[in-house]
């Protein structure tokens, strides 16, 4: 009896050895033993066999494309040297179904224009568009043959609100619709070029308030082929931060104004990213809101972007014969 309750206490053991490394293999990508740790501490290598957000728990997968460029994946300027500058689409919207139109935003549309034909940009404006022609008009565009173009260049003029709603004439809707038809693996021909998105909407109703600060003094201050993410090249401007007012005037808006006088005085020898600084600084620290509500009088804008560029980017003139 002793016996034979030893090889049932053995065999059970066996089984559930058996049971719990089967288990662990079968659940656990990441099973190395200290894998985690390895990872933090070791110096990544240029190609991982398994991506990471496959192997770390919470992380959402991001797929890649195999991407063949004339130019070295290292390069840290953009070649700007193309036939064509690229496409600039500019979504202006003025006159709304439910929403106070929009005054003054013919300026700014004419601003603009001004700047990116002069940036060799071929630029076309569609007014006032419903939700469903805006949709459209992306997923055309998302079509298109870049395959001769450096780039491309959306802007949105429209009413916003939070979580990056924006609203086309009749319904609204998420900004992450637009920009998505552009990813590297839907629109393979711009792969690897720039993707810029301007908006200029409010994204909130809150207020902000300036806040006085003292200057400090000159000596003071003396003191191939390769793989890409699909989400790589995209720029996004915006004329505020989450949850506040975005400003406009009859003359047209101090963001869009302002984007576009910096971008023309200093396009030939400034990177986007340091003009999109420029212009912050110009309407964070230039423009005070005047109102006739007293809650909105006095107080500031500020300007920001978001960016998964993977080089500088200079508009490069073109040589036109």
């Amino acid at each position: 009896m002793f016996v034979l309750m030893f090889h049932l206490i053995s065999f059970g053991r066996a089984f559930m050895k058996y049971i719990l490394e089967k288990h662990l293999a079968i659940s656990s990508p990441d099973s190395e033993p200290n894998s985690e740790c390895e990872a933090e501490e070791s110096d990544f290598t240029k190609n991982v066999d398994v991506p990471d957000a496959r192997v770390m728990r919470g992380m959402s997968y991001m797929n890649d494309i195999v991407y063949t460029a004339s130019t070295h994946k290292d390069l840290e300027i953009y070649p700007m040297n193309l036939q064509k500058r690229g496409k600039c689409v500019i979504f202006n919207h003025k006159i709304f179904d439910n929403q106070r139109d929009r005054e003054g935003t013919e300026y700014d549309q004419k601003a603009i224009e001004y700047t990116f034909n002069n940036l060799d940009f071929e630029v076309t404006t569609h007014p006032d568009l419903n939700y469903e022609d805006v949709m459209e008009e992306i997923g055309n565009l998302s079509k298109e043959n870049y395959e001769d173009c450096d780039c491309i260049c959306i802007f949105i003029l429209t009413h916003g609100t939070s979580g990056d709603y924006v609203y086309a004439r009749d319904y609204r809707y998420r900004l992450s619709d637009i920009w998505e038809k552009f990813t590297a693996d839907n629109c393979r021909t711009l792969a690897g070029k720039p993707k810029l998105f301007f908006i200029q909407a409010c994204k909130g109703y809150s207020t902000m308030h300036g806040f006085h600060a003292q200057g400090r003094s000159a000596t003071d201050l003396a003191d191939a082929s390769y793989t890409i993410p699909t989400h790589a090249d995209f720029l996004y401007g915006y004329s505020t931060v989450e949850g506040y007012y975005s400003f406009r005037a009859k003359e047209g808006s101090c963001y869009i104004q302002t984007l576009c006088e910096v971008i023309n005085k200093h396009w030939r020898t400034t990177d986007l990213l340091k003009m999109l600084t420029m212009t912050s600084r110009k309407v964070g620290f230039g423009f005070t809101a005047t109102h006739a509500n007293v809650r909105i009088s006095g107080t500031k804008q500020m300007p920001t972007f978001s960016s998964t560029l993977t080089r500088d980017l200079y508009f490069i003139p073109k040589h036109t014969s």
